[in-house]
């Protein structure tokens, strides 16, 4: 009986839509909900890869709601949430739902460091989660960074993504980022490896020597990486 050949790249991040093709080449792919219909979902899963669904947690778009708070990010033009308002943590669940009724087989948790600005979230935070672990029982969750939720963060998520390891975006172009957030990133690094989780980079790059820098610094460390653009369209 044959099998198919195990992947070698483990973890992609693609925000466009089609390229299933491409995405096959990866065990995991992190997606955005609208771009892709159960059909779809169900051809990556037939191809072995597991397709994970995006979930913002602290941010939302800017469409009036009740859980908004009277702040926005204006990199990405969204607004902060009150992760503690009970319609909020319906939507979230519900989305979360939604997303695996479609045929995603976890989520990527994003926007967690919203508690570095909100300290007052992290316990409600932390409920959150752990009532979306409870919702997807054995189904892989991933949270971006999350760094001021450990230790309690690591007993509800499978797997860590460290975005911006080495490299990252500004509104004047991508750069590697200065030394003492290189010094910070991997001190957090170590911490997570102190845990049983997935580990992964991600970072941004325009060019070849960037994306070089950030692909060696990532495999000198032993942590698997994708490079990409600052929307996550290329592939």
């Amino acid at each position: 009986m044959s099998t198919k050949p195990a992947k070698a790249r483990p973890l992609a991040f693609y925000y466009g839509q089609g390229r299933l093709e491409r995405l096959c080449r990866y065990q995991k792919v992190v997606l955005q909900t609208w771009a892709y219909t159960s059909e779809e979902l169900a051809f990556l899963r037939s191809q072995r890869t597991l397709p994970l669904a995006y979930l913002s947690l602290g941010e939302d778009q800017p469409m009036p709601s009740p859980w908004h708070r009277d702040a926005r990010n204006l990199d990405w033009n969204t607004v902060y949430v009150d992760p503690a308002h009970p319609e909020w943590m319906k939507n979230r669940l519900e989305e979360a739902q939604k997303a695996i009724e479609v045929g995603f087989e976890g989520l990527f948790l994003d926007t967690l460091d919203t508690v570095t600005l909100f300290p007052q979230d992290r316990f409600v935070m932390l409920g959150l989660i752990s009532q979306l672990r409870e919702k997807l029982g054995a189904r892989l969750i991933f949270a971006n960074r999350g760094f001021h939720l450990l230790p309690e963060l690591a007993t509800l998520v499978n797997g860590v993504v460290l975005e911006s390891f080495s490299t990252t975006w500004t509104p004047w172009g991508y750069r590697v980022l200065p030394a003492y957030e290189l010094e910070y990133n991997l001190s957090c690094l170590f911490r997570l490896q102190g845990y049983s989780l997935e580990l992964y980079a991600l970072d941004y790059a325009n060019n070849l020597w960037l994306e070089g820098y950030a692909r060696l610094r990532a495999m000198f460390y032993g942590l698997p990486t994708f490079v990409s653009n600052r929307d996550l369209t290329r592939i």
